[in-house]
């Protein structure tokens, strides 16, 4: 408990709504004792927490941006200057126990070859704590399709990660970019500010019934975090096209849908 409190202390000082409990997702996920890989820094802020809080562990990094490697040095380990999209990371097999990768396949150009090279450095049994944006919310991707829950899903599945939580964050439109669409597409600024209150309430009001009867929309919230288990070592086929039968019907069998809801209505 101590940790959460100190956390909060290494975040933004002026930071986006939310930004605490999006980062303490990934945070509360780390086990003691262990090596702690994450790809895609961005400003640093995750990195930066863990290095101060959790003392015990291992951190590395991987980004793309070199500012960002020599930004966050004091706290790694070791790091590397690489595209995970196209290139192989060069720590060795089974080599760390935890990987973060927070909002950046949408921006790869082959999501698969960093899937691949994510699960040859994470232990059998490993932990990936892997998030991707809403598309509905505005965020640039490159492929659209793929960044859905449902068929994010499946892509982690199909690529033996076995999703043991699901769990959708923040509200997908907020006031940035709900804003910016307003601004394009609406001249009159007093009916774009009267239009984006209006989505607002509305996104918050159905994110609060939702709550109420037990479960979540997916599309209601800004990014969805997949917490995995490395299950790349596993032979039994019939777990496996069970976990793809499942990806079909996403969210009844990770707890965050209530089917029963609509039986009873």
């Amino acid at each position: 408990m101590e940790d959460i409190k100190n956390l909060s202390k290494t975040l933004y000082e002026k930071g986006k709504e939310g930004l605490d409990s999006r980062l303490l997702i990934a945070f509360n996920e780390i086990d003691s004792g262990g090596r702690v890989l994450e790809v895609g820094l961005g400003r640093g802020e995750l990195t930066a927490s863990i290095g101060k809080l959790k003392t015990d562990v291992e951190l590395y990094g991987v980004d793309v941006a070199e500012k960002a490697l020599e930004r966050l040095r004091n706290y790694l380990t070791d790091f590397q200057l690489a595209d995970i999209s196209c290139e192989k990371l060069k720590f060795e097999d089974n080599y760390f126990d935890t990987v973060i990768c927070l909002e950046v396949f949408e921006h790869l150009q082959n999501p698969y070859h960093a899937l691949v090279e994510l699960q040859r450095v994470l232990v059998p049994g490993g932990k990936l704590i892997i998030s991707v944006p809403n598309y509905l919310g505005g965020h640039l991707m490159i492929y659209p399709g793929l960044i859905t829950s449902k068929f994010f899903a499946r892509f982690l599945r199909q690529n033996f990660f076995k999703i043991n939580r699901f769990i959708p964050w923040g509200p997908v439109f907020n006031k940035d970019n709900v804003g910016r669409l307003m601004d394009s597409k609406c001249k009159n600024k007093f009916i774009g500010r009267f239009l984006l209150r209006g989505c607002q309430v509305t996104i918050r009001f159905l994110q609060m019934v939702t709550k109420v009867f037990g479960f979540k929309v997916a599309s209601l919230y800004w990014c969805h975090f997949f917490i995995c288990e490395n299950r790349k070592n596993d032979t039994d086929s019939e777990f496996w096209i069970k976990q793809l039968n499942q990806a079909s019907d996403f969210g009844q069998d990770l707890g965050w849908y209530d089917p029963s809801f609509h039986k009873k209505a």
